[in-house]
């Protein structure tokens, strides 16, 4: 059977699942999973996210997370498990993919299955074994909905609102699942959610290409935005690297091949840009007049293997 194409929407809610490859352990002490959820914390806010509840297993991790207005569902995942993978290679000494190619998203109907969907996730240490009491499972995010102090990438709110803001009604919804079967029928592959929901967002995605009249031009005024924002940013970065190394900005923009500060300011500028800007490769690639995107890779790994310039982005990020 074919894969389902991927749904990228804002103001979608996902349950995303990302397994690692042939049941490989990916976190094996608490640095590891601290470094995830730093990651976690630095993406949700780059690619304006929210997270609505996760659990991170050994060898698979669920979050629950809703798109805003910028749907950027696949890049965000790619730039998470990139980034956690090259950090997790180099402290275990591995090489290779650590997650599968491709991660599971599911497209779900809020208004009827945020709450047993953020049970089921919270229950899923439970289901395997690995704890008798979900609420002292350290990986999830039950803890935080029980006691309190999220992370800065956590929202709770919606879901406790339904408990009248009481965390104790809602740990005793999740005790009343313990017991149950809290699997949800998925449907086409992709959706949790009834039969009524599936019909109004496959039409609202047939409205996406082509968009028709008003909502096509309120489509256009906000993907606008968006870039003329991260151009802005950009163009920022730029200036402030091109300072760094005493060149100019124009310089640093100009040919694929250059030499000096100029050649180490572009290679700091695309660090800088991955990490600041929202921008895939692609288009950190059109903004730097480089012709192939594998040139972006190419500059990354320049960096990794310079002390000298992962000093300077460094400090360039700040």
């Amino acid at each position: 059977m074919a894969r389902p194409i991927r749904i990228n929407l804002p103001h979608c809610l996902y349950h995303v699942i990302s397994r690692t490859n042939s049941d490989d352990t990916a976190f094996w002490d608490p640095g590891d999973y601290k470094k995830f959820f730093d990651y976690l914390d630095k993406y949700t806010h780059l690619f304006d996210f929210r997270i609505h509840a996760f659990c991170l297993m050994p060898d698979h991790f669920h979050l629950l997370m809703e798109s805003q207005e910028n749907a950027a569902l696949s890049e965000f995942m790619r730039r998470l498990l990139t980034a956690y993978t090259v950090y997790f290679n180099r402290r275990h000494e591995r090489h290779g993919h650590l997650f599968q190619g491709r991660f599971k998203s599911f497209v779900v109907e809020k208004s009827d299955y945020l709450l047993a969907l953020s049970r089921y996730i919270h229950l899923n240490p439970l289901k395997a074994g690995m704890t008798g009491a979900p609420q002292t499972y350290p990986y999830s995010s039950l803890q935080y909905y029980i006691n309190g102090r999220e992370p800065s990438f956590l929202t709770t709110k919606e879901i406790l609102v339904w408990f009248q803001g009481i965390r104790g009604k809602y740990e005793e919804f999740i005790r009343e699942g313990m017991d149950k079967d809290t699997k949800l029928r998925i449907l086409k592959q992709r959706y949790v959610g009834g039969e009524p929901f599936v019909k109004r967002l496959e039409r609202r995605m047939k409205q996406q290409e082509p968009l028709a009249g008003r909502a096509q031009k309120a489509s256009v005024r906000r993907a606008e935005r968006f870039q003329e924002e991260w151009k802005n940013l950009a163009e920022k970065m730029t200036a402030r690297v091109a300072q760094y190394f005493g060149v100019l900005p124009e310089m640093v923009r100009s040919g694929n091949k250059l030499r000096g500060a100029v050649g180490k300011a572009r290679t700091v500028l695309i660090a800088v840009l991955r990490e600041k800007v929202p921008w895939s490769h692609d288009q950190i690639s059109q903004y730097l007049g480089v012709k192939e995107k594998s040139g972006i890779s190419y500059h990354l790994r320049c960096l990794m293997n310079n002390q000298d310039l992962i000093k300077a982005f460094e400090n360039l990020i700040k």
